[in-house]
């Protein structure tokens, strides 16, 4: 891909001088050298979006630096701040704040949204203001973090999309709104990233670049994240070789305004949960790596959690000195019919997530909208809610404790093209088997594991047979009654759940295959999860 450079060594960091002959065609004169340091060696990364904190009313600087203690204290390495969507939520002077043009009152502010929902942009719109008046609420947050001894970072929503079935919302910028040139063309199943700006113009891309230069020139922090998951699309589906060469083009220009610092800024972009996904989305880590642009990523699903990324993939193209991070959502999966569940409510899925993907090679973790469920555990302080977060640090201590896998689940409307392929709902005809995929842990000295399959049809305890990899397990021990289950059609009613004892030594770290058989009877698969205590 390039040839080879010598490396200067000064102090503890590295100076690179640019490579000829790069795959996109860059010639070395146009490349800066730039500052490369050791891997990251963060284990849990927390993102903070733009505009909870100011739903909730916080609009003082002593809210912001409690919103800062109790992730520092709940085990989180780094604190990103996401200081935009379309607007920013800190006094910026490269693009448009939030609360830029509101007047108490005016209700009209708002575009059109639905009516019901004014009051509570009422709330976060005049926090921001009042914070605004007393501080500014992004070098709060983030001289807290140097305070209380996280790394401060920040968060860049790159294409975010929220409010788009009302374009004339708030929400939307002036850019945004005054050049319909600039966005994309709406295709199929897109959803709400579909009228997002096309990156492929470079009007686009400068309009990033001034955001990121602001931050990068007026604020003290540690790692930026490009979240290109917020919303997933930036080029149209015409020509994929040349939007990766211009996304690549876009990554090096980034690098070049964080090294313009004279501090080294880990770049951590968000991006699908699959190589080849982040590919068709324009978004070539190969190359990224090779070029030294980035310090690590983070592949995530769209609105949910992928419990499936594929991690050894990623790693055979950005080899060992790039950090692979895996992203959670607040939703640990949702079954088709089922409840959903919620990740951070238990510590066990908790540690499950954690420790497979670590076995299987990332570096860490990066949880997305932790904060959501908070409000779904009655009487859970702060201190026990956040500290959640220490529960992914290790898998050495997440391995000898109870835990739960889970195989990725998603009701189709959540699903966007660059997630994960569906495993579950899946049919088993009579006298037929399928596998499925998924990321677990061995279990420790002394622990049992079960596993739980979730399933529709009438199916009895010998008729459902597992099979693990090379290891026979059998049929099931028992069959229990599960939670309810809304179907297509209006009707409900219990789902079940077949129950296999899995021997010790049969499930490894890393991606196992797990093959059910459905004897006598059809079958539906709603779940999988693998309990290890």
């Amino acid at each position: 891909m390039y040839k080879s450079c010598a490396l200067v060594l000064v102090g503890s960091a590295f100076l690179v001088p640019t490579c000829p002959a790069f795959a996109d065609g860059t010639n070395a004169k146009e490349e800066k050298t730039r500052l490369v340091t050791a891997k990251p060696t963060y284990r849990v990364l927390y993102n903070q979006d733009d505009s909870n904190f100011f739903q909730r009313g916080g609009n003082t600087p002593k809210a912001v630096q409690r919103m800062v203690d109790e992730v520092a204290a709940g085990g989180a390495d780094v604190f990103l701040v996401n200081p935009n969507s379309q607007r920013t939520s800190y006094p910026s002077k490269a693009w448009q704040t939030y609360w830029e043009g509101y007047k108490k009152g005016d209700r009209s502010f708002f575009g059109d949204i639905p009516e019901n929902t004014i009051e509570g942009r009422i709330i976060w719109v005049e926090s921001m203001m009042e914070l605004a008046q007393q501080g500014d609420y992004l070098a709060t947050a983030l001289a807290r973090c140097h305070e209380r001894g996280i790394a401060p970072g920040v968060s860049v929503r790159m294409n975010d999309m929220h409010d788009a079935p009302w374009p004339n919302s708030h929400l939307f910028n002036p850019f945004w709104k005054q050049n319909p040139q600039f966005r994309l063309k709406p295709w199929p199943g897109r959803s709400w990233g579909a009228e997002g700006l096309d990156y492929a113009h470079p009007e686009v891309r400068e309009y990033y670049l001034s955001l990121i230069r602001e931050l990068a020139q007026d604020y003290d922090f540690d790692v930026m994240e490009l979240d290109f998951t917020r919303f997933p699309y930036y080029f149209s589906r015409d020509n994929i070789d040349r939007h990766c060469k211009t996304m690549t083009g876009f990554i090096r220009e980034v690098r070049q305004i964080l090294d313009s610092t004279g501090r080294h800024i880990a770049l951590v972009p968000r991006i699908a949960s699959s190589p080849g996904a982040a590919r068709q989305l324009g978004f070539d880590v190969q190359a990224w790596a090779k070029k030294g642009l980035i310090d690590g990523i983070t592949a995530a699903h769209f609105l949910s959690t992928a419990w499936d990324i594929e991690t050894e993939q990623f790693r055979s193209l950005v080899g060992p000195e790039v950090a692979i991070y895996v992203g959670t959502e607040s939703s640990a999966d949702r079954r088709d019919g089922l409840p959903t569940r919620f990740i951070p409510e238990s510590y066990e899925m908790l540690r499950g997530f954690a420790a497979g993907h670590l076995a299987a090679g990332a570096d860490g973790v990066n949880t997305f909208n932790f904060f959501l469920v908070r409000q779904h555990i009655p009487g859970r302080t702060a201190q026990h809610f956040f500290a959640g977060l220490r529960q992914m640090r290790s898998l050495e201590e997440a391995r000898n404790k109870p835990r739960v896998h889970l195989i990725s689940a998603d009701a189709v409307h959540w699903r966007i093209e660059c997630d994960m392929p569906v495993q579950v709902p899946l049919s088993i005809r009579a006298w037929t088997e399928r596998q499925f995929e998924m990321l677990l842990a061995a279990e420790g000295q002394g622990q049992k594991v079960q596993a739980l399959v979730y399933f529709d049809g009438k199916a009895r305890a010998q008729d459902l047979w597992l099979r693990i990899g090379l290891h026979y397990v059998g049929p099931a021990v028992e069959i229990r009654q599960g939670p309810q289950r809304k179907k297509k059609d209006g009707s409900s009613g219990k789902c079940k759940i077949a129950v296999f004892n899995v021997p010790s030594g049969v499930i490894k770290d890393g991606r196992n295959q797990l093959i059910i058989r459905s004897e006598k009877v059809s079958t539906t698969i709603l779940g999988i999860d693998v309990h290890v205590r």
